[in-house]
């Protein structure tokens, strides 16, 4: 066969690559800069149009199945025989099981820790089959009762179009990366009709920067996909529910007492996600395809009781955000909902985690309002009021993004009478959460893959300083200590480490280093007479705590000291700090 012709490429049926014909006309239709945002806008309109698709197979086969009027499915979930409740879960896990088996490879993985890690590690590349195929199977399997979220396929369809366009026509590392954040943003704002929110979704979780060249692009892309979906499916909050107001301290300081904790509860959610997670990958491998049957299996066992732990959990989060639910189910049901939920995520059946958290913490919301109402009669605001408080207190603290987590709820909800106490809480929650459990819900993932993601706080506050990483200066002597002291000093120091030199008041004079005594010892009848002072390398420049780490990795870079002495400004000795702890946890 002829080799192709320069600029000619063949195309590749299985990544949906078009014609060269048609990538050269693109290529050559506008400048580069105006062309990554027709690109931009493309995206958003391809999230939107894939929502509205996705969402269409959503209700059609909840109707099919559970002969549900809406894409909420409760009402013809409860009027179902516990035949249909156990057999139409089981058949959703058949389903991921079945696809798993032709694929050749299990569908599990969590999707947002994809697109982060696509974002930061494969230069914005994601495989566009597999993830339409994921995100159709995800579809099917919620609506077919599966606990997990909606927005898991909406949110990988929107990441692989920004992808597959940006590999189309061959963008750079740093373009596919936007482009990827725009479609998964734009995929969240699609889902849940919350543009703001989904925009600092992505720039807070997925890229980690408020950067506002980053920002144009999200919003573009957010705007352009609620716009459709806004007109093709429905123009209103996701949640409707009555007017609520907390402006009273007390309230307020209920709202803290919540957030402390939800954030508990948070760190507990992320935990219990992993964990199911890590004692499945421990089953043999040839289990590995059957486990969705397995977990749906137990989904639709539960279903028999009570279809409240299937789908994505919509009509109860509603019912609590009304004060609807009982006491008993608000208590149980977040538990219940954590472990069916951990457990078909971590079995492979595909789908997101951020409705279930929704769940999570609006269940856990309801109860402690119903709590407080009982406690203080006629005092406290509707138990439906602190409903809302926990589903963004449990998403900021699963998340660790509590600013594009309250703006989701309130778009969600419309209420901004509880902005207040809702920031409060949230804000709150993610620092207890973030205290008991480092990682978030979706950097957890990838931390048990050596998988660094950027904090999305500013680099001067995340930036470890020279204090934090100083070790104390144990052994010093004086400029009199004999030869032979030092020497054995000297001998009884770890490797890398040195002798330091100081005067009566903690000043540095000059350091002695083993190795370099070696070559320097003097004359064997003065040895005697010899002190650390005349033996001691005065010119080694110590570094001050003031200095930033790369500063300091520089004055490494002039040296072959293993260890620098740390001074203050009047030369007092405090510590030292190593080659091998700057590398190990400094940032630069």
């Amino acid at each position: 066969m002829p080799e192709p012709t320069s600029g000619a490429v063949h195309p590749d049926l299985r990544t949906g690559e078009p014609s060269p014909w048609l990538r050269r006309i693109l290529r050559g239709l506008l400048g580069q800069e105006r062309r990554f945002w027709v690109l931009v806008v493309g995206v958003g309109l391809i999230s939107g149009l894939g929502a509205v698709a996705l969402l269409a197979v959503l209700r059609f086969t909840q109707h099919l199945f559970w002969q549900s009027t809406t894409e909420h499915f409760l009402e013809g979930a409860l009027a179902s025989p516990g035949w249909r409740r156990f057999l139409v879960p089981v058949l959703g896990g058949a389903l991921v099981t079945w696809v798993s088996l032709v694929v050749g490879q299990p569908l599990r993985g969590h999707g947002t820790a994809g697109i982060i890690e696509s974002i930061w590690v494969k230069s914005g590349r994601l495989p566009f089959p597999r993830a339409l195929l994921r995100g159709f199977v995800s579809i099917i399997a919620v609506a077919l009762g599966a606990p997990l979220g909606r927005e898991g396929a909406l949110l990988q369809t929107g990441a692989a179009s920004g992808s597959a366009l940006s590999g189309w026509l061959r963008l750079g590392p740093g373009q596919a990366r936007v482009l990827v954040a725009c479609g998964a943003s734009a995929g969240i704002a699609s889902a849940y009709n919350v543009p703001i929110g989904a925009a600092l979704f992505g720039l807070e979780v997925l890229l980690g920067s408020f950067a506002l060249e980053l920002f144009g692009p999200i919003v573009v892309s957010c705007v352009v996909a609620t716009l459709v979906s806004r007109t093709l499916i429905a123009d209103h909050p996701s949640y409707v529910i009555p007017h609520y107001a907390l402006t009273h301290p007390r309230e307020l300081v209920l709202a803290l007492l919540l957030g402390v904790l939800v954030g508990g509860a948070s760190a507990l959610y992320v935990r219990g996600i992993n964990l199911a997670s890590d004692l499945l990958d421990k089953l043999p491998s040839w289990l590995t395809p059957f486990m969705p049957l397995v977990a749906m299996t137990v989904v639709g066992l539960t279903a028999i009781a009570g279809p409240y732990l299937m789908g994505n959990g919509y009509d109860s989060v509603n019912m609590a955000l009304h004060g609807t639910l009982p006491l008993a189910l608000l208590l149980i049901l977040p538990l219940a909902k954590l472990a069916v939920t951990s457990l078909c995520a971590g079995a492979g059946v595909p789908g997101g985690l951020f409705t279930p958290s929704l769940f999570f913490g609006a269940l856990l919301g309801g109860a402690f309002g119903m709590l407080v109402e009982r406690a203080i009669p006629g005092g406290a605001a509707p138990s439906g009021a602190y409903a809302l408080l926990g589903m963004g207190a449990v998403l900021a603290g699963t998340t660790h993004a509590s600013v594009s987590a309250v703006l989701m709820i309130f778009e969600m909800t419309g209420d901004y009478d509880l902005i207040l106490p809702l920031m409060l809480a949230a804000v709150v929650a993610a620092v207890v959460s973030r205290r008991l459990e480092p990682e978030s819900l979706y950097t957890s993932v990838l931390a048990k893959r050596d998988v660094r993601v950027p904090a999305s706080v500013p680099h001067w506050l995340r930036e470890e300083g020279v204090r934090s990483l100083l070790s104390p200066a144990t052994q010093r002597v004086p400029p009199s200590a004999p030869f032979n002291e030092v020497v054995v000093l000297l001998l009884e120091q770890p490797p890398g480490a040195d002798l330091y030199v100081t005067d009566a008041d903690g000043r540095l004079l000059g350091v002695i280093t083993l190795d370099a005594l070696k070559g320097h010892l003097p004359d064997h009848s003065l040895l005697q007479a010899t002190v650390a002072a005349d033996v001691m390398d005065t010119g080694v420049q110590p570094i001050t705590p003031d200095l930033s780490l790369a500063e300091v990795a520089a004055r490494f870079g002039h040296t072959e000291l293993e260890r620098l002495p740390v001074v203050d400004g009047r030369r007092h000795l405090l510590g030292s700090l190593s080659k091998g702890d700057l590398l190990k946890r400094g940032r630069f």
